[in-house]
């Protein structure tokens, strides 16, 4: 017999958060589409999913502890299916210098370690920074 579906979403978020569309592919792959779009109204309305608040934790996590670029990051939030608008209000509160720092940082452990100029900047671009933003720091 099949698991409940909000017993199964329990079980889920138990474990991880999960941004709404996330979500709803995840119940998908168990249960047909009518019940996981009543899940997941019910557990928006409960508090338990939302995307403002989750969306906002990860980009002070992603830009602070794993210090990712700005193109990274609204890639990233595309991908989980968040609206460009919310990730440019998030990131809006943010000043560029979190940026510079970040980079600054990256760079230097990055020369500690022995590690070219061209590998350093190759490294700032996977990690989402602009070439304006690398230029600007070394300026």
């Amino acid at each position: 017999m099949k698991e409940n579906i909000h017993a199964y979403a329990f079980k889920l978020l138990k474990r991880k958060n999960y941004f709404i569309k996330e979500f709803y592919l995840k119940l998908l792959n168990k249960y047909d589409s009518c019940e996981v779009n009543k899940a997941i109204k019910d557990f928006i309305s409960m508090e338990l999913l939302n995307d403002k608040y989750l969306s906002e934790m990860k980009i002070c996590y992603l830009l602070h502890i794993k210090m990712y670029g700005r193109k990274y990051i609204e890639n990233y939030f595309i991908d989980k299916g968040i609206s460009y608008n919310l990730i440019k209000y998030h990131l809006s509160k943010y000043k560029e210098d979190i940026y510079l720092k970040n980079i600054g940082k990256i760079k230097e452990e990055l020369i500690q370690k022995g590690k070219s100029e061209e590998y350093i900047n190759n490294y700032l671009l996977r990690k989402g920074y602009t070439e304006e933003e690398i230029k600007r720091y070394v300026s």
